[in-house]
């Protein structure tokens, strides 16, 4: 009995991107594919890298459990955040557990035993497998996703379970310590808001902050570039587990933007974050939080938050009761380290 969890491959080359993207493109065509082409991604997605750490966190408890793939090989190279074996989704067993991430829920269909949709992002929600199934799960990640999950399965228990948020990857430095007026955002989530956001800063006469684009970096570098910014610029409209503003929140950077209406749920304002919906609030935002007393306060509440989603915390006790409950043998027995691949 294993915990198995599927996520995509990762593509590593222009052709089969091309090849792969040629087929989403051309949705009818893609039923004659000899593979699934949404099954393979140019991204190492936040959703994915969070089940990765499900797995791993399991694993520590003294549990087997696997990634499962089309190929059954690790893609993700430099991208991976843990040390944990991958199998071929094809090859699971009768008695596995299986973990589906909620953009392919339709392969819950193909598994005989339990079975747990993940459902992390609010524009994957397809009830296309049978969702009332006592055989099958429902889990999500905040208040905000279990709403959206609600209306759409209705008549379904449906879970909160904890994001695990990696605390030796992205280690508490305080704000004094960190380089003056640096801040980080990703132009992949809502570029025209930081665009818009740094135009206002300017136009208010700021001057503290620097505004750094980064985005297509594996964890470990972007944990080194945390280590250095004050503040974190949270832009998406729309957000499935929210990791950045959360592992920000761990690392001791200030957090501020949007809430992705509510699926940033760790942001309150003045307290764990600066909440600011539109470009001009944020702008004002950063002008208050030149004052380093504001920063500190903020970090420090922030990262006492968050605190509880280290591995340690929910994400173990989660699990413990979890396993237990699906027949796993013993949870927690024979724990060993956690798999975690260390950060550069």
């Amino acid at each position: 009995m294993r915990l198995v969890c599927l996520i995509p491959e990762l593509i590593r080359t222009r052709t089969w991107e091309w090849v792969t993207d040629f087929f989403k493109r051309h949705h009818r065509l893609a039923r004659l594919a000899p593979f699934d082409p949404y099954m393979y991604t140019r991204t190492a997605h936040g959703g994915t890298l969070n089940i990765m750490r499900h797995a791993a966190l399991v694993r520590s408890l003294g549990v087997e459990a696997v990634l499962a793939t089309p190929g059954g090989k690790d893609t993700y190279g430099r991208y991976n955040v843990v040390d944990v074996p991958f199998v071929r989704w094809a090859d699971r067993r009768d008695d596995d557990v299986c973990v589906v991430p909620d953009f392919c829920t339709d392969y819950i269909n193909e598994v005989r035993g339990q079975a747990i949709a993940y459902l992390q992002i609010p524009t994957h929600l397809y009830t296309n497998f049978d969702y009332l199934s006592p055989r099958v799960r429902l889990w999500t990640d905040s208040p905000f996703m279990l709403e959206r999950c609600r209306k759409v399965f209705p008549g379904k228990h449906i879970e909160i379970v904890p994001n695990i948020v990696d605390d030796k990857a992205f280690p508490f430095i305080p704000q004094a310590e960190r380089e003056p007026g640096l801040l980080l955002a990703f132009p992949r989530k809502g570029p025209e808001f930081i665009d818009a956001t740094e135009r206002e800063y300017a136009a208010l006469g700021g001057k503290y902050w620097r505004f750094e684009r980064i985005d297509g970096i594996p964890l470990f570098e972007l944990a080194r570039r945390m280590r250095r910014a004050q503040a974190f610029l949270a832009s998406a409209e729309v957000e499935g587990c929210a990791l950045p503003p959360q592992e920000s929140m761990a690392a001791g950077i200030v957090v501020v933007g949007k809430t992705a209406r509510g699926a940033n749920f760790s942001m309150e304002h003045r307290r764990t974050a600066m909440v600011a919906e539109t470009p001009a609030e944020a702008a004002r935002a950063l002008v208050e939080l030149e004052n380093p007393e504001l920063r500190e306060h903020i970090a420090r509440h922030a990262h006492e938050f968050i605190s509880r989603y280290f591995p340690s915390g929910e994400p173990t006790q989660f699990w413990l009761a979890t396993l237990r409950d699906l027949g796993f043998e013993a949870p927690g027995r024979n724990r060993r380290p956690e798999i975690v691949t260390p950060v550069a």
